[in-house]
């Protein structure tokens, strides 16, 4: 199958990139980083799959960007559902996000609203053209060689990084804030088997996660069992964070997705890691 995955250089697009080339996929990619803008350039040829993955996804960023941001995630994500809707795309796979929950059911950030908003473009096209669209919608993104401050980065890897450089562990709150981590891995898998489910799912959205919530406190204890004398800087709440998110999974199991990768033992296997030098 032909499939193009934007956003393919980052964190989760180039390992879904890598997981669709050694399923023997004929896989195209493009990516910003490239120069590659989807709101001016997209591809000539037709594909059967679409994975779209680019986007701006810091809720920091979009909080002080927000027009920018709008820009780059839901008008781009628009114009790639027009071309796929005049290219004989059989599926679009929307990367969406937990954002769109927020509190109370609404956004806290405009990273979130745009998100929403192109869950509901996603749906439309589904209803009005018959383009098959499906919706995942991401927790907190993880892997042990997750790169630090990248768009995706999380305390996991903000944390790995300041134990190997020997620099205080920021907190930010009183701690107790959670998040449902789910390994890159699972997302890529997720990814693979949405799009190549049998029937179809139009405009169907899923929470990738794992339903379990982990605090920043239950990492902090990890980190201290394997690592000692670390100094930790605390912080105020960041803007637009919600205190807790938890994945509601019924409707992704009933579709058949179960994550395979245990979030606590990772976690824990990150800083163990580190504590034996494998850096």
């Amino acid at each position: 199958m032909r499939c193009l995955v934007t956003g393919h250089k980052g964190f989760i697009g180039s390992r879904l990139y890598e997981k669709l080339i050694s399923l023997k996929h004929d896989v195209v990619g493009i990516d910003l980083k490239d120069g590659i803008d989807i709101n001016e350039t997209l591809p000539q040829e037709d594909f059967d799959y679409v994975f779209h993955l680019a986007a701006l996804p810091r809720v920091e960023y979009s909080v002080l960007n927000p027009a920018y941001t709008m820009r780059h995630n839901a008008l781009a994500t628009s114009k790639l559902l027009e071309w796929s809707k005049n290219h004989g795309v059989k599926r679009f796979i929307f990367s969406s996000s937990c954002a769109v929950f927020g509190e109370n059911g609404f956004p806290t950030s405009p990273y979130g609203l745009h998100k929403l908003m192109s869950e509901m473009e996603c749906r439309l096209y589904s209803n009005l053209f018959q383009l098959d669209t499906v919706c995942l919608r991401y927790y907190n993104v993880f892997s042990e060689n997750q790169e630090y401050g990248g768009s995706y980065s999380t305390i996991v890897s903000a944390w790995m990084e300041k134990i190997k450089s020997n620099e205080p562990l920021r907190i930010d709150g009183d701690g107790e804030q959670t998040r449902d981590y789910v390994h890159v891995e699972d997302i890529c898998d997720a990814n693979v088997y949405f799009a190549f489910l049998e029937k179809k799912v139009s405009g169907k959205c899923f929470n990738i996660g794992t339903s379990q919530s982990i605090s920043v406190n239950d990492i902090k204890g990890i980190v201290e069992k394997h690592h000692n004398q670390l100094v930790w800087d605390p912080a105020p709440s960041r803007l637009g964070d919600p205190k807790h998110i938890r994945s509601d999974l019924a409707e992704t199991y009933k579709f058949g997705w179960k994550h395979k990768i245990d979030p606590i033992k990772s976690i824990e296997n990150c800083f163990k890691q580190l504590n034996k030098g494998e850096k």
